[in-house]
């Protein structure tokens, strides 16, 4: 049988939530943060996704011949891990330089962050985990070859 190895990555901002693992559109299993699972396969055609809440990843169509390992990385989305931390910062800085100087630009730190978090939740739902086959020093050879 062949083997399906998937390696999430860890982050802070999905830190508590598990991700469903789907392969050929059944769901198979979940994933903690920073967690590796195995899964196994008929040797062929198959498809693997990763959701979690309304948000995933892009599908991934790839085959697989028996006895043969393909290993995926899997995420949240590009920046994550800054974007969130950097925004809370911001939010916290501006704040107190209201309190002390009367600073009123709380908007503009804000805003960006707050964009590009909106567009992950809405038209870009489908980009938010990222999901790549990562590729093993055999695959690499064959393909030299």
């Amino acid at each position: 049988m062949a083997t399906i190895i998937l390696n999430r990555t860890s982050e802070f901002i999905n830190l508590l939530r598990n991700y469903k693992v789907y392969i050929d559109g059944k769901k198979v299993g979940t994933i903690y943060n920073g967690g590796t699972k195995k899964f196994i396969v008929t040797p062929g055609q198959h498809s693997i996704i990763t959701k979690i809440d309304w948000c995933s990843s892009q599908t991934i169509n790839f085959e697989v011949t028996n006895e043969e390992v393909k290993e995926f990385k899997n995420g949240g989305f590009k920046n994550a891990n800054w974007l969130m931390p950097t925004a809370l910062i911001s939010i916290l800085i501006s704040y107190m330089m209201n309190l002390k100087y009367s600073f009123e630009y709380l908007f503009h730190f804000v805003v960006p962050a707050y964009l590009i978090l909106v567009y992950y939740l809405t038209v870009g739902r489908k980009q938010y985990l990222t999901l790549t086959e990562i590729k093993t020093e055999q695959q690499e050879i064959m393909v030299l070859q």
